[in-house]
């Protein structure tokens, strides 16, 4: 297995050094803001006493300026958290993507959203909950202050800051655990409405609006009820912890004043420790007010770190030459990455360079299981895919990718341009082999009528047919021609004309070398192969050349004699159709 490395934490560390520029910025910040009560103690106990105005205008003009000073510095401090943060998010967005990918194709679906965690990542280092955490380290500053005034003022001080500060950390305690079920809940109804949405049609058509509807309704009611019991806890704190604050902030004036009447300490003295016991407290403040956010932010990150380290980027493998003569398949047991038994087994054959074969079977037999595997999706269990005499796993996976040419059976089509769909986003597109493989798909003519051609925008309100959508994964499929052509159930959406061009595609790639592999029920299709495979159950129940597989005979398989008789029938009523495809 790979070794378990978190880009998540990779990337935090990255933002040690900014970090480390925030916290100086904050010590300056820190320091400055005790510019305000400074000020106060001299207005109070100089300047009211001794009537000069030069000094009132001179301390007013240094105050205004340590506050420009202030002003700026805080400003860059945010423009560095926010760069901070964008910097984290495109640090971590590519391999957490990658990550979410192998996740699925392991079979292994979530009710998280990794995007919303990094956006929520993000918003976290650039929002204010970390300025928060980068002034709460200077509270003993100010707390010394308050005991240099007096004592009594700065064990005041302590005493409010040290409760506020439990009651947040058993707020925190009480909530975190909640916090977490709260935004699972969430992600379950999201989940349920998005797949409601895209599926639309099936939805309106089968009359499950309603119950669907219903069912979004009561994960969301079990939402609401989590979080409203963390709403009501934070909000209890934060109502408990304002009014601590409150009362602090009363109790040190107070303080202030019975140390001035019996002669302790001055007027300017009690102004300023409540300017002072404010700045203390500011930061615990912030930090109440930001909790859920912080709670949040925390459970993205472990999220995002756990995702990272179960499916690590795999090692990079030997760069193994492009293979030009044969694929053979040795599957003794197959299936889905989490399927506790195997879908598919018994299957063994061995195909040369150009060779076209059908895989033919009744619904639920392995077609589609045995399509991932020599799509290089999933790994046998025991046997082997083997290249020019090279096992399949053992290809780097972005280097088998562009090897393959791989048609499933539900289409999708990326947000982007056509081109950039059948070039499968290449970051160096060769138009060449967009054209090359729009033509051998036949589908050239249909783009180039469309507005804006290759250029035409997939989404956003343009609607392609069934058909046309095929036929355009079936030229990304095509793309740069693909040793391995992977076609599960091809010729759904098409019509004629389309099986026709599709026949013509097959028997293109089989021209230039490329192993084919059609998973299909439709006699059309078989025109254009010359081996068939038949499976029943899972198990291969025959191999061989087509007109072997297909004779017509008693002892044939019943799926190769329903296929023969098929072929039969389909040859001789489409006789033109036939002759045009020929």
């Amino acid at each position: 297995m790979f070794q378990k490395k978190s880009t998540v934490k990779s990337a935090w560390g990255k933002l040690r050094s900014g970090f480390f520029a925030i916290g100086f910025f904050s010590m300056i910040l820190n320091l400055l803001m005790l510019a305000g009560p400074l000020y106060m103690l001299q207005v109070y106990d100089r300047v009211l006493t001794s009537q000069n105005m030069d000094t009132l205008i001179a301390l007013s003009i240094l105050l205004g300026g340590v506050f420009l000073v202030t002003g700026l510095l805080d400003l860059i401090r945010m423009r560095i958290l926010s760069r901070l943060g964008a910097r984290f998010e495109l640090e971590i967005g590519a391999p957490i993507l990658q990550a979410s990918i192998r996740r699925r194709v392991q079979g292994k679906a979530s009710g998280d959203n990794p995007a919303a965690d990094v956006n929520g990542m993000r918003d976290f280092i650039s929002g204010p909950t970390l300025v928060a955490f980068f002034d709460a380290p200077w509270i003993p500053l100010y707390l010394g202050v308050l005991y240099v005034l007096h004592p009594y003022l700065g064990a005041l001080g302590l005493a409010g800051a040290l409760f506020l500060t439990i009651m947040a950390l058993i707020n925190n305690a009480r909530s975190a655990d909640v916090m977490q079920d709260a935004a699972q809940a969430r992600a379950r109804s999201d989940s349920l409405f998005t797949s409601s949405e895209q599926n639309a049609e099936l939805v309106h058509a089968m009359g499950m609006t309603g119950d669907l509807a219903r069912r979004w309704t009561a994960l969301q009611h079990n939402a609401h009820h989590l979080k409203s019991r963390v709403s009501d806890r934070l909000a209890s704190f934060s109502v408990m912890s304002k009014t601590t604050r409150m009362a602090l902030q009363s109790g040190m004036l107070g303080l202030g004043a019975a140390l001035a009447v019996s002669g302790q300490a001055t007027a300017g003295v009690m102004i300023a420790a409540t300017i002072v016991l404010a700045r203390a407290l500011a930061p615990i403040d912030q930090l109440i007010g930001q909790w859920r956010t912080f709670l949040a932010a925390r459970g993205s990150y472990k999220t995002l770190r756990a995702l990272s380290e179960t499916y690590p980027e795999p090692p990079k493998r030997l760069a193994l030459p492009r293979p030009q003569i044969s694929l053979n398949a040795n599957i003794a047991q197959a299936g889905p990455p989490l399927a506790q038994n195997a879908t598919i087994g018994g299957i063994e054959f061995a195909l040369s360079a150009g060779d076209v074969l059908a895989v033919i079977g009744h619904s639920g037999s392995g077609k589609s299981t045995l399509a991932k595997m020599l799509a290089g999706i999933w790994t046998p269990q025991r046997g082997a895919i083997r290249l020019d005499g090279t096992p399949m796993a053992k290809w780097d996976p972005e280097e088998l990718g562009q090897l393959v040419g791989y048609l499933p059976q539900d289409v999708h089509l990326f947000d982007g341009t056509i081109r950039e769909n059948i070039a499968r986003f290449s970051t160096s597109i060769d138009d060449g082999k967009v054209l090359a493989a729009a033509v051998a798909a036949d589908v050239h003519g249909l783009i180039s009528s469309l507005p804006d051609g290759y250029a035409t925008e997939i989404g956003n309100g343009f609607h392609l047919s069934g058909g046309q959508r095929q036929r355009i994964a079936l030229a990304r499929a095509l793309y740069d021609d693909p040793f391995i052509l992977v076609l599960d159930e091809p010729n759904s959406d098409l019509d004629a004309q389309g099986e026709a061009a599709l026949r013509n595609a097959i028997r293109g790639a089989s021209a230039r070398g490329a192993v084919t592999f059609v998973m299909t029920h439709r006699p059309s299709t078989l025109e254009a192969v010359n081996k068939v495979l038949t499976l029943n159950k899972g198990m291969q129940t025959g191999f061989g050349d087509k007109e072997d597989i297909l004779r017509p005979r008693q002892q044939g398989t019943p799926v190769a004699q329903t296929a023969a008789a098929q072929l039969a029938a389909w040859r001789s009523q489409k006789p033109a159709l036939k002759g045009a495809a020929q």
